[in-house]
């Protein structure tokens, strides 16, 4: 079983686990949304490299182009081999789209694109804000008899109306549009009424159904219990969560998005962001009162919504799942329309049944929930016997608290990737991986200092400290002695290996009790114990 530690002192606001982004040149969130979905849909797609190239303009070309499979028209072959305009000749890369937004039979009444009155279309002209807004109201179903014969303004005042533009930067009839304005512009209009079938959009000739009320919790790349191709979603209509099949991995910028869930062919392909709040925190403590962030305290109800993944994937109340919500859990906060809390959601992408581990009496400590037995080193012990820095493992299977007091002291020597928030580290010549979570207990800590490590029951670091807060003691007895490389299991049950010992000849110390040191340069000795002492 996966185990995860923690340490109390967490205090960072939460982010969901990263996963790959579909464009690696979009660093907004809301952006990267959009074209995640533009780009499963088919409709709007990158430019190459991973890259969306968010600043870049359109031409009259690539907007119908656009503008058509939009329409859901994406097999345009019948309409590559003539010519409608005289600068668009059959051999244009854009030809059949430009042909087909004239004469296809889907697309030819709403007449989405025109030509100049020179009998041209210019398609290599760069497409600007006011021919943009025409063409989507035309996708839409309305024509000037709606929208009133001054072109561009009544355009642009209709298409301001309808919502069309709203959270674009352009606003000039003129002006070139930019790639990311033309996307959120498109998903504007995806999802806006058509003129003639009032509830319908665009979006539902698209694909194969929506949902609204939905929150997606997890992908595979966040939860390793989740097969490749699936996803964790709370549905808010039935208050339940489930898993989805999805098409490939979804983009990491739509985890937590609370919205519209988009099906295709079975399968999700994307999330349309509904606009609610949503808060994120860290955890530091949790009762049945309340839960205190590393920013705020949250005083849910009883009957409150609660996700905890650890818990099983179901939905609970707060009073049922508090206990479940452990220190340095991110957690999020989803509320409705109306500003009621919807949905708070723990996904730490643990197994359910997890175990988790705290340091006892340091900072707001966790509670050990009641019923537990506290167990040391096999033995049964009551609460007022834990001490300070002790490590507290909470065996949910089997109601125990595990409690260990193994530590190592020495010098911090290496770390990756970075001394304060380490993926790996060496300590007294020992590599560890450090968690996500312990890492953050390295904050303060630099390269050079001595510190001390704290171990769960299964021996994994939990925390690190400065060696003046907390000293292990490092006696141990040498079980392995290779030229100037000895193994000195210590008397805590860890075991230090391959330590480099400048010393003439080791061979006397194998068997024997030692104490291991490093001096101020950081070379390791090792003091032989004397028992009579």
């Amino acid at each position: 079983m996966k185990k995860r530690f923690v340490s109390i002192c967490l205090a960072l606001l939460f982010t969901f686990a990263p996963a790959s982004a579909a464009f690696s040149d979009i660093s907004n969130s809301s952006l990267s949304q959009t074209a995640a979905v533009l780009d499963a849909l088919g409709i709007m797609q990158g430019v190459g490299s991973n890259k969306f190239n968010p600043d870049g303009l359109l031409t009259r070309a690539q907007f119908c182009k656009i503008a058509v499979t939009a329409m859901g028209v994406s097999d345009v072959s019948a309409y590559a081999n003539y010519t409608i305009f005289p600068d668009v000749k059959h051999s244009h890369w854009a030809a059949a789209y430009i042909n087909a937004a004239v004469r296809h039979p889907d697309l030819k009444d709403r007449a989405i694109i025109r030509g100049y009155v020179d009998g041209t279309f210019g398609p290599d002209k760069t497409v600007n804000f006011g021919e943009v807004c025409t063409m989507l109201l035309r996708m839409l179903g309305y024509s000037e008899e709606d929208i009133g014969p001054f072109w561009p303004a009544d355009y642009i005042a209709k298409a301001q109306s309808l919502g069309l533009t709203e959270g674009v930067s352009v606003s000039s009839a003129s002006a070139s549009v930019k790639r990311s304005d033309a996307a959120v512009m498109l998903i504007n209009t995806l999802t806006a009424p058509l003129k003639d079938n009032a509830g319908v959009t665009l979006l539902d000739s698209l694909v194969s159904g929506t949902t609204d009320g939905c929150i997606l919790l997890a992908t595979s790349q966040t939860v390793n219990t989740l097969a490749a191709n699936e996803a964790l979603f709370y549905d808010g209509a039935s208050a339940s969560i489930s898993s989805r099949r999805t098409a490939g991995t979804l983009d990491s910028s739509l985890i937590g998005v609370y919205g519209t869930l988009i099906m295709d062919d079975g399968a999700v392909i994307g999330m349309l962001p509904s606009g609610n709040v949503t808060e994120s925190y860290v955890v530091t403590r949790a009762d049945s009162t309340g839960i205190q962030t590393s920013t705020q305290a949250l005083r849910p109800t009883a009957g409150t919504r609660v996700f905890v993944d650890r818990s099983g994937y179901e939905v609970g109340t707060f009073g049922e799942l508090w206990s479940s919500i452990h220190p340095g859990d991110p957690l999020t906060v989803y509320y409705d329309a109306y500003g009621a809390i919807e949905l708070i959601a723990v996904v730490s992408g643990e197994a359910p049944g997890t175990d988790f581990s705290f340091v006892y009496g340091v900072g707001d400590t966790t509670e050990i929930p009641a019923g537990y037995r506290i167990v040391k080193s096999g033995t049964d012990i009551s609460v007022d016997e834990l001490k300070k820095y002790d490590v507290i493992t909470l065996d949910t299977e089997t109601g125990r608290a595990l409690v260990s007091d193994a530590r190592i002291s020495g010098q911090y020597t290496a770390a990756s990737p970075s001394a304060s928030s380490p993926g790996s580290i060496t300590v007294c010549g020992q590599t560890y991986a450090i968690s996500h979570y312990a890492a953050v207990s390295f904050a303060d800590l630099s390269l050079g200092d001595y510190i001390t490590l704290l171990f769960n029951a299964d021996g994994e670091v939990v925390a690190a400290y400065p060696k003046t807060s907390i000293s292990a003691d490092m006696k141990g007895v040498v079980t392995d002695v290779q030229g100037k490389t000895v193994t000195v299991l210590l008397d805590n049950g860890l075991t230090l290996t391959n330590l480099q010992v400048d010393a003439s000849d080791l061979s006397g110390l194998l068997n024997l009790e030692v104490t291991v040191g490093q001096s101020a340069n950081g070379a390791i000795f090792l003091t032989r114990v004397d028992r009579a002492a």
